[in-house]
This record gives C-alpha cells, sequence and structure tokens, in this order.
C-alpha cells in the first residue's frame, strides 16, 4: 500500500468516525487531508470503496488494541473483561457507524460483515473458553459451541430488534452489559465469577 493512499485511508477513517458517514463528503476529505478529489477518486474508485476501506482499517485497529489489552491481562476472563470494557467504552460510535451503514451503504455493510465472519473470530472466542476452564474461572461441563451460537443470537437480535426487547428506560449498552455478563457468569466457576464481581465494583466506581 502506498504512503499517500495509506494516510488518506487513515485520516479519512477519523472523519468518518467521528463525525458520521452521511456528514463527510469527498470534498471534506479532499481539503481535510491536502489533496485533490481527484487523487482520491484515482486511488479509490468511488466513496464507497474509499468507506469500505476506511473501516476495514478503523476495525483492524479495534482487532490491534484488543490484542494488546489481552496481552496486558493476568488471565484470561480478566482479558474478556478489558475487551469487553473497551468495546462498551465505544459502544455508541460502533452502533451509529453500522445503523448508518446498513442503511446507507448497505453493500458495504455486507462486505464487512462477510469479512468479519471469514476472521474465525468465534473459534477464538472458543479458545479463549477453553483457555479459562484449564485456569480454573470456566466450568468444564458446559457446551460451548451451544452457548456462544446463543450469545451470538442473543447479541445480533438485541441490537438489531432493540425497540421491542428492551423497554423505554434501559439502553442498548445496559442490555448489552447484562447479557454479556450473565453469559460469563452462568458459565463461571466461584474463582471467576469472584473475579467478574471485581470487574464490575472497579467499572461502577468509574462512573
Amino acid at each position: 500500500m502506498s504512503m499517500q493512499r495509506e494516510t488518506i485511508i487513515q485520516l479519512a477513517a477519523e472523519m468518518f468516525v467521528g463525525q458520521g458517514i452521511k456528514a463527510v463528503r469527498m470534498d471534506d476529505i479532499a481539503r481535510h487531508i491536502g489533496v485533490s478529489k481527484r487523487t482520491i477518486y484515482e486511488q479509490f474508485g468511488d466513496k464507497e470503496e474509499l468507506l469500505y476501506q476506511c473501516l476495514s482499517y478503523y476495525v483492524r485497529e479495534q482487532d490491534r488494541r484488543h490484542a494488546e489489552l489481552g496481552a496486558q491481562a493476568k488471565n484470561v476472563l480478566e482479558a474478556m473483561l478489558l475487551v469487553f470494557g473497551d468495546v462498551m467504552d465505544k459502544a455508541e460510535i460502533s452502533h451509529r457507524l453500522q445503523s448508518n451503514l446498513r442503511r446507507f451503504y448497505p453493500k458495504v455493510y455486507e462486505r464487512l460483515v462477510a469479512e468479519r465472519r471469514n476472521r474465525d473470530g468465534l473459534e477464538q472466542f472458543k479458545i479463549a473458553l477453553s483457555r479459562g476452564v484449564e485456569e480454573g474461572y470456566f466450568q468444564g461441563i458446559v457446551n460451548f459451541d451451544l452457548a456462544i451460537t446463543l450469545l451470538r443470537y442473543s447479541v445480533e437480535g438485541l441490537i438489531v430488534r432493540k425497540d421491542v426487547l428492551l423497554s423505554h428506560n434501559m439502553s442498548t449498552n445496559e442490555a448489552l452489559v447484562f447479557l454479556v455478563v450473565n453469559f460469563l457468569r452462568g458459565i463461571s466457576t466461584e474463582k471467576g465469577m469472584r473475579l467478574i464481581d471485581d470487574f464490575l465494583e472497579k467499572q461502577n466506581g468509574k462512573k
């Protein structure tokens, strides 16, 4: 990847994430970066391709950050909780991006979803859960394939049908925290539940 193309992707990604997908025009990007609009079109063809490249870059950066957080953790459950906390901190941004993509750029949304599925994220999650069993944080009798499938469809259903599933006084973030925390508690040993409770106490202390 050329330095110019990489720079355009990085700076345009910041604009899309910070200002919103619909709010950012190609003219705005060209002016912000200091290149001609023609240069951007020569590099990417159209806004959809640029948007796809920018959000792919954004997702990779999130994955890199999560890997760093996991490396700092003392055990696999703490790594999961640190990553989950980071996901929740950025949940509002992620939800806005996904909603706007589905509405205004469905082809880009489908490409990103397909790309995500091909990364074997669920398989990595299953490996992490197995490590948690070895470290004594999760119960060994759990059917992880079934548990992961139920969690995945519960989260997806909550995001897509939040208008039906949530009461008026509960936010999507609060519901996701409730769902994921109770999933982890449900498969945890006493040792694991103590760690989860300590993490939640620290998180509540930050508010």
